[in-house]
């Protein structure tokens, strides 16, 4: 299990297929429509069609999508994802930002 920005759980469950990508960037400072590009591309790396279903903004502690329904010992966004099919995590400077997206890949090794 890996942590995220203030000490998250991104992968909770040791049993669940999720592949994290970490990634550093250096020498320019990104905002979230940066972030979001790179997420995007590395993604499409893995799996030709993805779609975003949450993600955190750690610079401005926020996360998306913010839902009531999704209490406990996890942030909302990262249980939002978990249960809608993310399965593939985009991980930029342990935090700063972080990206889940659903594959549709069952089996994508990790």
């Amino acid at each position: 299990m890996k942590t995220v920005g203030a000490g998250f759980p991104l992968a909770q469950d040791p049993h669940r297929n999720f592949k994290e990508i970490d990634v550093s960037v250096q020498g320019t400072a990104l905002d979230y429509a940066t972030a979001d590009a790179l997420a995007d591309v590395l993604a499409k790396k893995v799996a030709r069609d993805v779609m975003l279903v949450a993600w955190f903004d750690g610079k401005n502690d926020v996360g998306y999508p913010v839902v009531q329904e999704c209490t406990g010992d996890k942030p909302t966004w990262l249980a939002y994802a978990e249960s809608h099919g993310g399965n593939l995590g985009v991980n930029i400077n342990g935090g700063e930002f972080v990206f889940v997206f659903a594959t549709g890949l069952e089996n994508q090794g990790g």
